[in-house]
């Protein structure tokens, strides 16, 4: 499955784990039915990590929280997760889990935008620029898995992202930039 979708084969997977073709075929469907419900099976753990993150009363925390929740289960998948977001055919719908997901999320930010502290008038504007900000995270920690990464570098890239996500700066955020000096 290292190859994506487009370079999954069904029949070299019946090759590789013993079963025919039509076997497999008749459990799933097709290829899309087959890779679904390998996907809906992995991303319905990260829907629940997800769903785990406790419920901060600061709305900024938790949508922390949750982004960090989402890049530490694509880095710990790194084969779903990429498989997950190849190129699919236009007619071939994400799992509800990720759907799922993005909802947990989109719930957050609709919480900021309520309390004003949204610099983006369309959650939709927010959720993709989240989305890319955090693929490009996890996707080059992939790809670059040998690179000497800093300890803190998937905590400031979403710390990044939050500053220029959000209105307000907490001073627990100030904190962390200046190095603990207020």
């Amino acid at each position: 499955m290292n190859e994506g979708y487009e370079g999954f084969s069904m029949r070299r997977l019946a090759d590789r784990c013993g079963y025919t073709a039509p076997t497999i075929y008749h459990h799933f469907g097709d290829k899309a039915g087959l890779i679904d419900t390998l996907l809906e099976e992995r991303f319905g753990e990260m829907a629940e990590r997800i769903d785990r993150v406790p419920e901060f009363e600061d709305s900024a925390e938790l949508l922390r929280a949750q982004l960090l929740a989402f890049v530490e289960f694509g880095l710990e998948n790194p084969t779903h997760y990429s498989l997950l977001m190849a190129p699919r055919p236009a007619d071939v719908s994400p799992p509800e889990t990720t759907e799922q997901s993005r909802k947990r999320m989109e719930l957050t930010l609709s919480r900021l935008a309520r309390e004003e502290r949204l610099r983006l008038d369309d959650i939709e504007e927010a959720v993709q620029c989240i989305w890319v900000i955090l693929h490009g995270l996890i996707s080059t920690r992939i790809s670059y898995a040998e690179y000497p990464w800093t300890d803190s570098h998937i905590e400031q890239s979403i710390e990044i992202l939050l500053r220029g996500l959000l209105k307000e700066a907490d001073s627990r955020d100030a904190a962390r930039t200046n190095g603990g000096a207020s």
